[in-house]
């Protein structure tokens, strides 16, 4: 949850008018042929024709493959009418953003517009004309509830307006709402419902134990902001059952407990905002998570921090077996969603980044496109050991239809090293050809051995299934 997210709030009373013409998109054309690359393994140059199935299971229409679920938060600022048919084209699922636009570039993409789940903004931000201005309106005509019982209030006040809970956040200047008040359910209810309106569901970008835990203060109508999250799960089932069970999207970020899992399971959707990142050594608990999550039916958007505009000025995280350094990263993010993936991508999305200054298709690398199947086994450590410069190492590996993924996650909270010389030596499963899908989808000659760097990932095509 970034502060510059609060600028695109103006959707919470409806969706913001598209600002470029677009028409409706077509299939990108997928290439007949996959031409020789250097291959940063081998140092070889090699030709390879294409393989009818990597490229296979792409549709127009949403979801766009049949191996992967693509998502992005729609917070970029500078869109033109071929950026807004690239995405239209390429994701599945789009949070905030303008619906009418989406539409426009391609009907059968999922939009969630935006919306906040337990404050209201009184000023700053055309908020303070939007959410705050109709629940005014709402309540003057729904005169058999108590405007004022829709907010909290600090602990020990008398409960007036003067002792609402304020804070400032973002700036942005904001009071808590009254999750259990029944007339703040019926206002809150009606507003997403026309927030929604055509669309197919909600984004709240705030809901979770976290942002509450560290926002909140004592209050007059709750004796713990642990009743509080409850009371705000339950509004959530409100919620979800007056949009007819469209989809409701919490920004649980980072934040992993069981009234976060609670939440989640009663919206159906959950946002995990700078999840997947390739410098963090407890991705481990993270893929557990997102296992967990998919297993109790949570449509899962999981979201990478932001390593494009991080990996391109680490001089000490090179290239290694990619053509750069962020190429690199990419196809560590790409793996770590594989790595935790169901049987069926339906309800795990992979988000590359969510900045608002740069073209999706920027962030976007080709080998997401590359069909490489669906799970054969659950995710396992392939490897241990000692590293060159002595540090610990894990490499995982998964086995999918037509691939082998493998993933060096760091280990240790301490300083990491992510050069060269860190590399091991990965022995490759014999009886089968493995050939190196590269981040831009191109791929490098056959391998019997892979080197891996700390933090580094490979995707390894089975040329017997190509």
């Amino acid at each position: 949850m970034h502060p510059s997210h609060v600028v695109f709030a103006a959707i919470i009373i409806a969706a913001a008018a598209c600002t470029d013409s677009t028409a409706p998109s077509s299939a990108a054309a997928l290439p007949a042929t996959i031409a020789g690359v250097k291959n940063p393994i081998s140092a070889s140059v090699v030709s390879l024709p294409a393989p009818a199935s990597l490229y296979t299971g792409y549709s127009t229409q949403s979801r766009h493959w049949t191996h992967i679920s693509t998502m992005m938060t729609d917070y970029y600022y500078s869109w033109t009418t071929t950026e807004r048919a690239w995405a239209g084209a390429h994701y599945d699922f789009s949070m905030s953003g303008s619906g009418s636009a989406w539409r426009a570039a391609n009907p059968t993409v999922g939009h969630y517009p935006y919306a906040l789940s337990w404050t209201t903004m009184t000023s700053s931000t055309n908020l303070a004309t939007a959410y705050n201005a109709d629940m005014k309106s709402w309540y003057s005509t729904h005169t058999q509830y108590s405007r004022e019982k829709a907010f909290v209030h600090r602990y020990g006040s008398i409960g007036d307006s003067a002792s609402r809970v304020f804070f400032s956040r973002w700036g942005s200047n904001r009071w808590a709402i009254n999750p259990a008040d029944p007339g703040l359910i019926a206002y809150t209810v009606s507003r997403i419902q026309r927030v929604v309106g055509a669309d197919n569901g909600v984004f709240f970008d705030e809901a979770a134990t976290g942002d509450i835990g560290a926002w909140l203060p004592a209050t007059r109508e709750f004796s713990s902001k642990a009743a509080y999250y409850a009371s705000l799960t339950q509004l959530m089932v409100a919620i979800k059952k007056g949009l007819g069970g469209k989809m409701v999207q919490l920004n649980t970020a980072e934040y992993m407990t069981d009234a976060d899992y609670a939440a989640a399971v009663a919206s159906g959707g959950v946002h995990l905002e700078m999840f997947n990142t390739f410098r963090f050594s407890g991705m481990g608990d993270r893929w557990r998570w997102v296992e967990r999550l998919t297993a109790g039916g949570v449509s899962v958007a999981f979201v990478s921090a932001y390593s494009s505009q991080d990996i391109a000025g680490m001089t000490s995280y090179p290239a290694g077996n990619s053509a750069t350094n962020v190429q690199r990263g990419k196809l560590w993010e790409l793996a770590s969603y594989y790595l935790a993936v169901p049987a069926n991508p339906r309800l795990l999305a992979i988000q590359m980044e969510q900045l608002w200054n740069k073209p999706y298709s920027t962030l976007w690398i080709k080998a997401q496109e590359a069909n490489i199947g669906h799970p054969l086994a659950p995710r396992a450590v392939l490897k241990s050991g000692t590293d060159p410069l002595g540090h610990y190492y894990v490499v995982y590996n998964r086995n999918f239809d037509r691939a082998l993924v493998l993933l060096r996650l760091q280990q240790g909270w301490n300083a990491q090293t992510y050069t060269d010389a860190t590399a091991i030596t990965v022995t490759l499963p014999t009886g089968e050809k493995w050939i190196p899908l590269n981040a831009d989808g191109t791929v490098g000659s056959a391998v019997t051995t892979i080197r891996l760097r700390n933090s580094e990932a490979a995707i390894l095509l089975k040329g017997s299934k190509m």
